[in-house]
């Protein structure tokens, strides 16, 4: 494909910004598809609800171990674990797909 210097600096920019290649950018825009700049500080709160998520995970495991095991587990305010998880990864979705994803997850 052959571009003038400036309109292939923008699709550079652009495939950069989606995190693609100027390849993978072009094949979507011709098969028709939408690309979305996310931005960058989306990617950081995406990541760092994992992160959270895991760690409300291994809270879970560990109060559930220690009861198997007869251990009174240290007390912990009453969370509903399994529906804070979700909560996350609704949001996780929301951050990057945007507010169109939220309408159909509910």
């Amino acid at each position: 494909m052959l571009l003038t210097p400036e309109l292939a600096e923008h699709w550079e920019a652009l495939a950069e910004s989606n995190g693609i290649s100027k390849a993978e950018l072009v094949r979507r825009r011709m098969a028709g598809c939408r690309t979305k700049t996310i931005p960058q500080v989306n990617w950081k709160c995406y990541w760092q609800l994992l992160k959270i998520s895991e760690n409300i995970n291994q809270i879970a495991k560990t109060q559930n171990a220690a009861t198997i095991q007869g251990v009174n587990p240290p007390p912990i305010d009453h969370i509903p674990f399994e529906e804070l998880k979700i909560e996350i990864s609704k949001l996780r979705l929301q951050l990057i797909l945007g507010t169109a994803s939220q309408e159909k997850m509910d």
